[in-house]
């Protein structure tokens, strides 16, 4: 197949799909572009892409991440549309452009693909990610030697600012929201309690208060609100707890200053890079850490992927499909509380031989079952490609 890839961004694994494309036999035409303001309406990039689509005579366009904007392209042009989203929930206010039956449109989180299901958007497919094992076999450790590490960001919220536009009736609804939540893992309990009829009462006061406010809040944004706080507040906790414990390091970006002292007894580093930093880091872990972004309702993000690809020790918060494509405590291990994540990190760093034995087994796991080549053909095969 002749396949337009379309970079609308820096993506992770956009290497990773057209390096495994094209080992698979097929052309990949690879365009870069720019990152649309609006994800849905820009004549500019509609123009080129359009231009584009109709010149490479392309079986189908391709993409990592949704973006309705090339949905539209496709639609009028008549040409599949494949995308892959390493992103979990979508950057997306509307389902607009979305239910195109050119559309084929992969998502590794199958709750979120269930929520697209109930709003009527078919064209939206469950699809695990991959590990890129034969990539990362190429990277050599660093030589270094971390106890426990995270590799990530300690997110904001809007939360705190939402909150202080509320009265005491809906910012102790939310609060209660917020400390149900962080008792509970694997679940979203946030999507059942957002009731339609909460957000309507909530948009109503918003709008008293500030009679300027162009748009309401959507139900959507308030959960990844709630669920980007509680990441944040997960995460300053289990670095804390871990911290006064054992040797706990930190890779990330843009950590503020009022929250460096909170992270004291942790060694913090600089953001590395994903193609050589990140899987030595992974190699160089004896524990990696993945407290998983709260609004990722089920799916196995690209950081546990890479992690196992890489022969990684993997301590995740419990998510259902790790815990359905993988051996709990024989591939992985999953914690459901502050106290499980700190006395199972303790226990797997006191046992070398238990710890390398499910790092193994876990590595394995991917290497023959997530590869980019097997997921990629079950997209084609969906879309009917050959």
């Amino acid at each position: 197949m002749k396949i337009l890839f379309v970079n609308l961004f820096v993506s992770y694994n956009s290497n990773s799909v057209i390096r495994n494309l094209k080992n698979m036999g097929h052309e990949v035409i690879e365009k870069t572009y720019y990152t649309p303001e609006d994800n849905y309406k820009d004549d500019r990039l509609y123009d080129m892409l359009k231009k584009d689509v109709t010149d490479t005579k392309c079986t189908c366009v391709f993409t990592t991440n949704i973006w309705p904007l090339v949905a539209r392209v496709c639609h009028d042009q008549r040409v599949p549309y494949l995308a892959w989203s390493y992103d979990s929930p979508q950057n997306l206010p509307t389902n607009q452009d979305l239910d195109y039956d050119t559309n084929f449109l992969f998502i590794f989180d199958r709750a979120e693909v269930e929520l697209y299901h109930k709003e009527g958007i078919e064209q939206v497919y469950h699809l695990p990610l991959a590990a890129d094992v034969d990539r990362w076999n190429k990277i050599k450790p660093s030589g270094k030697s971390y106890d426990v590490s995270l590799l990530g960001t300690l997110y904001e919220s809007t939360l705190p600012m939402l909150l202080s536009g509320m009265d005491e009736y809906y910012s102790g609804y939310v609060s209660g929201l917020v400390e149900a939540q962080k008792k509970v893992y694997g679940y979203f309990l946030v999507d059942d309690l957002l009731t339609d009829e909460f957000m309507e009462g909530l948009n109503k006061l918003f709008r008293e208060k500030n009679p300027k406010m162009e748009e309401d809040v959507s139900k959507r944004q308030m959960a990844y609100s709630i669920g980007s706080y509680l990441t944040y507040i997960e995460r300053l906790s289990l670095l804390r707890l871990l911290g006064s414990r054992c040797d706990m390091h930190l890779f990330s970006s843009k950590i503020k200053e009022e929250t460096k002292p909170l992270l004291k007894d942790i060694t913090i580093h600089d953001w590395v890079s994903y193609d050589t930093g990140m899987p030595q880091v992974f190699k160089d872990s004896k524990i990696n850490l993945n407290p998983s972004l709260r609004i990722i309702r089920s799916g196995i993000s690209l950081r546990c992927m890479d992690i196992l690809g890489c022969g990684g020790f993997l301590l995740s918060s419990y998510q259902p499909e790790l815990a359905e494509y993988f051996v709990p405590d024989e591939e992985v291990v999953l914690y459901d509380s502050m106290g499980d994540a700190v006395a199972k990190t303790m226990f797997y760093l006191e046992h070398d031989d238990i710890r390398q034995a499910i790092a193994h087994n876990g590595y394995e796991k991917v290497k023959s079952e997530f590869t980019y080549q097997k997921q990629l053909q079950t997209m084609f095969d969906t879309a009917g490609l050959q």
